[in-house]
């Protein structure tokens, strides 16, 4: 976002940077799930990564996740090798099929991944928790930059004997959208009870590089 004027910016000028901050819940939650199958064929390995792979999704939809929060992550099959005396002998095939979880209950956020290492998930990975409002948790953020940034140039311009005007020439937001800060890894689970998952709190962040005209 940017306030300009019709002329470039010169003459005596003060430049400073806002920041702003806003501190939330989170209300929402992101999950990767998968189920890594090691087989001699590969046609076999296919074949029974997809029957666990059922296995965990109907295990999902049966606590309520709706079919359309439940997503292919990335899907990949792997030559696997063993070194001995210097050669590569082939051991097989990994077949790895990760699902991405959308969880609107973080209260089930335990649960979700119990239930999917119980029926047959052997990864679980990158817990994002993130807010359903954010973007207007964004925008109260950057409101405070705007406000930061004006209390830094007045503070600036009082110490130099100068008067302000109040009217930024520019104000240009910065490029980084808020992203969730709170992460949970739990990487190649083997096997979870009772997993407790804190969400913590979000803390949105907003910056803005403003200038204002002075008078001596």
């Amino acid at each position: 976002m940017s306030l300009d004027t019709q002329r470039p910016a010169t003459g005596k000028m003060i430049s400073v940077k806002g920041e702003g901050m806003v501190t939330t819940r989170p209300d929402l939650a992101t999950v990767v799930i998968g189920v890594s199958t090691e087989q001699k064929d590969v046609a076999a390995g296919q074949q029974q990564n997809a029957r666990d792979s059922s296995r965990v999704v109907n295990a999902l939809l049966g606590l309520g996740i709706p079919a359309g929060n439940i997503r292919t992550f990335d899907y990949r099959i792997e030559s696997m090798y063993d070194f001995k005396e210097g050669m590569q002998i082939f051991r097989g095939y990994k077949i790895t099929h990760l699902l991405q979880v959308k969880i609107t209950d973080l209260e089930k956020a335990g649960t979700v991944i119990d239930t999917a290492v119980r029926n047959g998930a052997n990864y679980v990975s990158d817990i994002q928790f993130t807010a359903s409002k954010q973007e207007a948790y964004y925008k109260e953020a950057l409101t405070l930059a705007v406000q930061n940034a004006y209390e830094k140039a007045i503070t600036i311009g009082m110490a130099l004997g100068v008067k302000l005007n109040a009217v930024p020439v520019s104000v240009i937001e910065g490029t980084d959208f808020p992203r969730p800060i709170t992460e949970y890894h739990t990487p190649m689970v083997k096997g979870i009870s009772t997993t407790q998952i804190q969400p913590g709190k979000l803390t949105i962040e907003a910056t803005v590089i403003s200038q204002y005209r002075f008078d001596s």
